[in-house]
């Protein structure tokens, strides 16, 4: 009968996932206002394509809080070390200047594609036949920087990489991976999708989107993910005879 209450029972230790993966999603929701403030005002006014210049301030906090909410994922709720409030705050603090940097980044190659991307759309004077093709270009262009973008997090979340190391070992991770990069990407563009499309309605039910998809999403993705950085890090206690290492990743 002890067991039915204990705290290790798997109901309640599936409740107390769950409870993690909400709060988890919340603070990320939190910490990335700028960008969803920015993404709903677009969505909301006709004439705001000038927003856009915004974005790259906007998305700041993003990449720090994108790496934070995977290294609590991965480490808390799935391997059950430490605390997710603690995982979170910590992956935080110490990936907050490459993740701003590489979010700023990413930010201004993004509103540059979209920028030109409505252009070739809305300039008629290129030409019928040159238009879909240059279209075709900057969205080809997205598709390669949202490639990256999926392992660039994860990875800032585990590896202490420079700038250009880590920019660099995210697109060559997703060309080696693409069967993996494909299905993350695709995961990226049917959220985006039901996003755009059914916008009404998710603002209606507001609560889904902060209480909920963050951390769902980079729990699924982490199932993708893990087996790749595992075959990168291996076990470091394996055939080593230094102090043992808490190689949770490892697990």
């Amino acid at each position: 009968m002890s067991k039915v209450f204990s705290v290790d029972n798997k109901f309640f230790s599936t409740v107390n996932k769950i409870v993690d993966m909400i709060w988890l999603s919340f603070l990320w929701s939190f910490c990335s206002l700028p960008l969803l403030f920015l993404i709903f005002t677009l969505m909301t006014e006709e004439t705001s394509l000038w927003i856009l210049a915004l974005i790259p301030f906007g998305a700041v906090t993003v990449g720090p809080s994108s790496a934070a909410l995977y290294y609590a994922i991965v480490k808390s709720v799935r391997r059950e070390r430490s605390y997710a409030t603690k995982c979170f705050f910590h992956g935080f603090k110490v990936n907050f200047k490459q993740g701003a940097i590489t979010s700023v980044l990413y930010g201004i190659v993004a509103t540059i594609l979209l920028l030109d991307y409505f252009w070739a759309e809305s300039f008629t004077q290129i030409g019928e036949d040159l238009a879909p093709i240059m279209r075709g270009v900057f969205m080809g262009m997205g598709i390669f920087v949202l490639f990256s973008l999926v392992w660039l997090n994860p990875l800032l979340s585990r590896f202490e990489l420079g700038l250009k190391e880590l920019i660099k070992n995210s697109m060559i991770i997703a060309i080696k991976n693409i069967f993996r990069t494909l299905i993350m990407a695709g995961i990226w563009v049917g959220l985006g999708y039901c996003f755009i499309n059914f916008f009404n309605v998710i603002v209606y039910y507001l609560i889904f989107i902060p209480f909920t998809i963050p951390a769902l999403s980079a729990l699924i993705r982490s199932f993708i993910i893990e087996p790749v950085f595992k075959r990168i890090t291996g076990d470091p206690n394996e055939d080593s005879d230094k102090e043992e290492v808490d190689a949770w990743y490892a697990e």
